[in-house]
């Protein structure tokens, strides 16, 4: 039953009613935006319609939400995925090399590890005040770099302050735990620091066992944020993803092609923020009753 409740909520309510309503919003705010009559949005309204059926729309010719479902599929949802990766990761090798830095200077007064992560923090912090467009820009068109999945998605968690935050957001739950009973109880065991991955079985890999049910909520709020980076990389790189398709939509006052990569990205989101709770579900079925 527990588990019919997270379909439901999640798939439906979350997932399938999310996209049509906020993409059925989303269209009505441009279309006021842009002052259209009643016909206009009669239009969007049809060609949602034949979107969401799986019909060809016959009255717009090169309109082809196929090619554009394709895009989302094979450019925006994997640099998504990519980049949710990489800000996992990023916050985690931080995160661990802080709470063995706080280790060392409480319990052998050794005070490098932490200035050299006070270094690493102030980079960070300065990375993500550079706006996303302005360091793709940079990095395009000074440095000559071509986008590929690998940039992207790395300057996409870097610059915007997209791992800085989760990085902190992370260390400072762990560090939380330090001074408590079972850290300091733990901490006695002789076992590895785990100084650049909270490995299992290390003093960091223990932390952050007590930090998951808490972090994997918040990674399911941040996938709105990594697919608006992801649409600003898709554009400053002219990469053909959904960003691009939006920006000639709004361009070109195409509202077919607006209401169908509304849609997709909508539904990228869905489908990503499905896959991280379903993964709390799984592991703390009570926490994500709390969370969620």
């Amino acid at each position: 039953m527990r588990f019919l409740r997270f379909l439901v909520k999640e798939l439906i309510f979350h997932g399938i009613f999310f996209a049509v309503i906020g993409t059925v919003a989303l269209t009505s705010l441009y279309l006021l935006a842009t002052g259209a009559d009643l016909q206009g949005f009669i239009d969007a309204g049809l060609s949602f319609l034949y979107l969401i059926s799986g019909q060809v729309n016959t009255n717009n010719v090169g309109f082809t939400s196929s090619q554009i479902i394709a895009a989302g599929a094979a450019v925006t949802l994997p640099l998504t995925l990519i980049s949710l990766i990489f800000l996992i990761f990023i916050s985690l090798v931080l995160s661990s090399y802080a709470v063995s830095g706080r280790y060392m200077s409480l319990h052998f007064g050794s005070k490098r590890s932490e200035y050299f992560e006070s270094f690493l923090s102030l980079i960070a912090s300065m990375l993500a005040a550079v706006p996303l467009f302005v360091g793709f820009w940079f990095v395009y068109a000074v440095f000559a770099v071509d986008g590929s999945f690998i940039i992207i998605t790395l300057m996409t968690v870097v610059l915007g302050g997209l791992s800085w935050d989760a990085t902190n957001f992370l260390k400072t739950d762990m560090l939380s735990q330090v001074n408590q009973t079972h850290a300091i109880v733990f901490s006695t065991l002789g076992r590895p620091l785990g100084k650049f991955f909270p490995m299992p079985g290390t003093y960091s890999g223990y932390l952050f066992q007590s930090s998951l049910p808490r972090y994997i909520p918040y990674l399911a709020g941040k996938v709105p944020a990594i697919i608006g980076s992801i649409t600003i990389a898709e554009v400053a790189f002219n990469f053909p993803g959904l960003g691009k398709n939006l920006i000639d939509a709004l361009v070109g006052t195409n509202t077919d092609l607006l209401v169908t990569s509304v849609f997709i990205l909508l539904c990228i989101n869905a489908v990503v923020s499905f896959i991280v709770k379903t993964i709390l579900f799984l592991i703390y079925p009570r926490w994500y009753e709390k969370a969620i």
